[in-house]
């Protein structure tokens, strides 16, 4: 359990700093790119989409849970990764022409080329970086990961300055994804240079094709806004919704990839010891949502604010896209470990099945949207309604494999309840009660003033309430060091 904690300690302290760093070039990049060129970059990317999950193939994911490694299935993994790198970079490169056509915009086309070099590049550093993760060497991703973002950060703004524009971007994501797959071999303890090799195929690709179905699928919906978004509504719609989502993705996507980045090898590992995972998980999602409802609580009630205050004000058309979103990332907290867990014990068919189901509705949901009502509001909605149905869903498969205590569930999502509106009703209450007009935003000390008190009120509410997190060893060293400085 310490080593999980300390990963976990690692892990999430890596997020924090990424974030700062992703802030940071958000911060700059929306003041020297239009929204216009942000637009083509996310519609690049969402062109690339469904070609970066079949990149990976889920041979990561192998790597991570097989019970019985061996160096064939390593070098299986590098031989199939190549293959389908250098193939996919032959398919983006010869299709970008065809995607600028579609768009009507010719700049698209050398953006799509550059990011395309990707490819080419990422089969040196997925298998490095999954068997990192499968030894739970974390201080030594930490490494990796800072540096290669302090590359592709230096790299996108440096070009950004010299007028480069969306292809600052591609560029910058080239340049980190080569610093990955350097300091990810450097960090290996054997630093072989492997060989490609297939002798280990037929496991692989009954495992990578489960996993490259779900993940297509999964791509398509997760571009979905900015495939169509693009075509039917202009690239500056692109940007909008992309922003409203940014702030919802700050723990969403963000903090939850780091924490995942620790919870599928944890589980990986308990399942391969013969532990029962559902009280693991419990504790896991307890945690999640005690720290993800008053984030997403607060991020509603200060959207304008924030998006001012990262962004500046040409972004204030998505402030009212923001809590619908952070609502979606609500439901969403209390379901988001599922698929690790569910992984975890080489059920990889489940998720196959649960994407196929859901990602195909949402995408329905906020097509259908933005063809017949043409609102990024109601396209968010659409995302709303989606990840009510997500969350029974998820659960319903879970039980296949992990059988659901539904009781000790529900006792830790009220406790988390319970904390989030203790967190938020002061905070909530001085902004309704100042009379202030939502169409402009508070002061920045005022900003400041809420954040603490929300701060102070959720720690003082993990007490209250008996949160579980106030059990584990870390809360009780930071609580007793508060104490001694008070």
């Amino acid at each position: 359990m310490t080593s999980i904690r300390r990963a976990l300690a690692l892990s999430l302290a890596e997020r924090y700093v990424l974030i700062a760093i992703s802030l940071a070039g958000n911060i700059v990049l929306a003041r020297l790119l239009t929204p216009e060129e942000i637009g083509i970059y996310s519609v690049s990317l969402a062109v690339i989409g469904i070609a970066q999950v079949l990149r990976d193939f889920g041979l990561g994911n192998f790597l991570i849970q097989e019970k019985n490694l061996s160096e064939a299935h390593i070098r299986t993994a590098f031989g199939i990764s190549l293959v389908m790198g250098s193939g996919l970079f032959l398919i983006v490169t010869l299709g970008a022409d065809w995607a600028s056509r579609y768009y009507a915009e010719e700049r698209i086309m050398l953006t799509l080329r550059i990011s395309a070099m990707n490819f080419l590049v990422l089969p040196f550093c997925s298998i490095s970086v999954a068997l990192l993760r499968r030894e739970m060497l974390f201080k030594s991703l930490v490494t990796v990961t800072l540096t290669s973002a302090v590359v592709g950060f230096g790299t996108t703004i440096s070009l950004a300055l010299l007028g480069y524009g969306a292809n600052s971007m591609a560029i910058g994501s080239v340049a980190a994804n080569i610093a990955t797959g350097i300091g990810a071999w450097l960090a290996r303890s054997d630093r072989k240079l492997l060989l490609p090799s297939f002798s280990e195929w037929r496991v692989l690709l009954e495992f990578g094709g489960q996993s490259a179905a779900a993940n297509v699928v999964t791509s398509i919906s997760m571009d979905i806004n900015d495939l169509f978004l693009g075509k039917i509504l202009g690239f500056s719609s692109v940007a909008m919704i992309s922003r409203a989502q940014g702030l919802m993705n700050i723990f969403h996507r963000d903090l939850m990839s780091a924490i995942r980045n620790v919870a599928y090898p944890a589980f990986a590992k308990a399942h391969r010891d013969g532990e029962q995972l559902e009280s693991n998980y419990i504790a896991s999602v307890s945690a999640v949502t005690v720290l993800a409802w008053p984030f997403y609580g607060f991020t509603a009630l200060f959207s304008l604010e924030l998006l001012r205050l990262m962004f500046g004000p040409q972004w204030d058309q998505a402030s009212p896209l923001v809590p619908i979103f952070c609502l979606a990332g609500a439901f969403a907290a209390s379901s988001t470990l599922i698929s690790s867990a569910i992984m975890a014990t080489g059920r990889i068919d489940l998720i196959t099945k649960t994407e196929l189901i859901f990602q195909p509705l949402r995408a329905a949901l906020v097509i259908s949207s933005a063809i017949f009502y043409k609102s990024l509001l109601a396209c968010a909605i659409a995302y709303l309604v989606s990840f009510i149905f997500w969350v029974p869903l998820m659960y319903s498969f879970k039980s296949r494999c992990i059988p659901n205590n539904f009781r000790a569930l529900s006792e830790n999502l009220l406790k988390s309840a319970k904390v989030t509106i203790f967190t938020l009703v002061l905070p909530a209450g001085m902004t309704f009660n100042a009379g202030f007009d939502r169409s402009a935003p508070v002061s920045f000390l005022f900003l400041v003033a809420a954040a603490l008190i929300s701060g102070f009120g959720w720690v003082s509410a993990l007490v209250i309430f008996k949160h579980s997190v106030t059990s584990d060893p870390l809360f009780k060293r930071l609580t007793e060091k508060l104490l001694r400085l008070k």
